[in-house]
């Protein structure tokens, strides 16, 4: 499964905050999460690909600026997380 699978999914208004971020305040979420990306990684979840469709859905504001969602940014560690939790019961119960 790919990091950003759901990525492209339509948001569920459950997890969006309309607390809309730059890049470098998207680090900073992410550092305290206690996922220390770089400015690289970051980059390449707003490059966009030959279809002109960005991996994480970045949007650029009224003055030019890549934005997104703080919510999407918890959202995409806190399903990876679920994830690993329901592999791991899943594996506890088969022993």
């Amino acid at each position: 499964m790919e990091f950003n699978e759901h990525a492209g999914d339509a948001p569920s208004a459950s997890f969006l905050t309309g607390r809309y971020v730059d890049k470098k305040e998207a680090l900073e979420i992410l550092a305290s999460m206690n996922v220390h990306w770089t400015q690289r990684q970051i980059d390449w979840t707003a490059e966009p690909d030959a279809d002109g469709l960005r991996k994480w859905p970045w949007f650029l504001d009224d003055k030019g600026l890549l934005r997104i969602d703080a919510g999407f940014i918890h959202q995409q560690f806190e399903n990876k997380q679920l994830e690993a939790l329901q592999r791991w019961q899943a594996m506890t119960h088969n022993e």
